[in-house]
């Protein structure tokens, strides 16, 4: 009979680069049919709440307890139930929220206990780092895990720096899906007209206030150009004053917001494009920068989490946070060299394709899975 492992986090409708990972994990690897069986359980806030932020605090507490209980029973009569993932970032209220239920599947019920680490808040580290309580309650939860997954070698570094077990921690990343890549689009070099693609939240922690600053100078030295915004807004009314302040400036015709795209269509927008621009002021390791790659798109980012792991001189220019002058010198710098950017297109994706296909990183995560079940 198959193991289960237990992938805790928000439900599967739910927005967020987490929520993608599990269910590309999930999917990845109950297909392959390998012993064991990925079942996705929610313990947080719900999709339907996202606009409602008063509401979402209110009722949190009582969804968090009836998912716990819920977790809890299936601990009690499931003994095929092996491993429990918990998919926390660094910041306060998921760290307690998961390590709750890590100690209950790990003292009560002697489960394995795989810890992902899915965005990190250096605020938060540095309060860790300096509050002895905190420190204590963190590292009973990472030392109480079996394995921790971070998504940079810098996270590693900084969780080594507070005491956590080295032989612990694993370095993995975000993916994408080959099946759902088209084709891609390779323009002409006469082609003149350089287009730009961001996908992410609507937010100004995404950087997008640096990203319209550089697009409304940058109009004054490159008038070939447009550049589509992908992604939902952070909360109401944020694309309208973004959309107002474009119109001001008289780029309504070069600056479109897309809103919230999905699927092939995302991906069919992304190969058309020249480049990615990704201005985030915070970052695990981004699932839309993994598939702009695979999609053969040049890079510019912030030198943010992952990234600074991910992009290299082949693939991108990595600027510094909050800094739309850096933002448009590197935007200046790729238009002056489109022509060999574009002609980078297939060695840049085929070099995501060997490192970031989802089979790659779920053939990683089994093969954990395997040595805790059998240990």
């Amino acid at each position: 009979m198959n193991s289960k492992v237990l992938i805790l986090g928000n439900p599967m409708d739910h927005e967020g680069g987490m929520v993608e990972f599990n269910r590309g994990l999930i999917n990845s690897i109950n297909q392959q049919g390998g012993g064991v069986v990925l079942q996705p359980v929610v313990i947080g806030s719900r999709m339907s709440l996202f606009y409602y932020p008063v509401l979402k605090k209110v009722l949190y507490l009582f969804y968090y307890c009836y998912d716990v209980i819920n977790i809890t029973i299936k601990l009690v009569f499931n003994k095929n139930i092996k491993i429990v993932q918990l998919n926390p970032s660094l910041i306060p209220i998921p760290i307690l929220r998961d390590s709750v239920v890590g100690f209950i599947a790990k003292r009560l019920f002697q489960k394995k206990i795989v810890l992902v680490i899915h965005g990190w808040k250096d605020y938060f580290y540095a309060e860790i780092v300096n509050n002895r309580v905190f420190k204590r309650l963190f590292l009973a939860l990472f030392n109480r895990s079996d394995i921790i997954y971070v998504l940079a070698n810098e996270f590693k570094k900084k969780l080594i720096l507070l005491g956590v077990d080295e032989d612990k921690i694993k370095i993995t990343s975000t993916f994408f899906i080959k099946e759902t890549i088209t084709n891609l689009h390779l323009p002409k070099n006469d082609n003149y007209l350089v287009k730009y693609i961001y996908l992410g939240r609507i937010s100004k922690l995404k950087g997008i206030d640096e990203l319209v600053t550089a697009l409304i100078e940058y109009n004054n030295h490159y008038r070939d150009f447009n550049c589509i915004l992908i992604g939902h807004e952070d909360k109401p009314g944020v694309i309208e004053e973004y959309k107002k302040l474009i119109q001001d400036s008289g780029l309504s015709e070069k600056v479109l917001f897309a809103g919230r795209i999905t699927g092939m269509d995302k991906f069919e927008m992304l190969s058309r494009a020249d480049i990615f621009v990704f201005p985030s002021h915070t970052e695990g390791c981004p699932t839309s920068v993994i598939e702009a790659l695979a999609t053969g798109l040049f890079t510019i980012s912030t030198n943010v989490g992952a990234l600074n792991d991910i992009i290299n001189e082949t693939n991108g220019i990595k600027i510094n946070t909050g800094n739309s002058a850096e933002l448009l010198n590197a935007m200046c710098k790729v238009t002056e060299n489109i022509d060999a950017i574009r002609s980078l297109r297939r060695t840049i994706s085929a070099e995501a394709h060997k490192k970031y296909e989802v089979s790659i990183i779920a053939d990683e995560f089994l093969r954990t899975y395997a040595e805790l079940i059998n240990n």
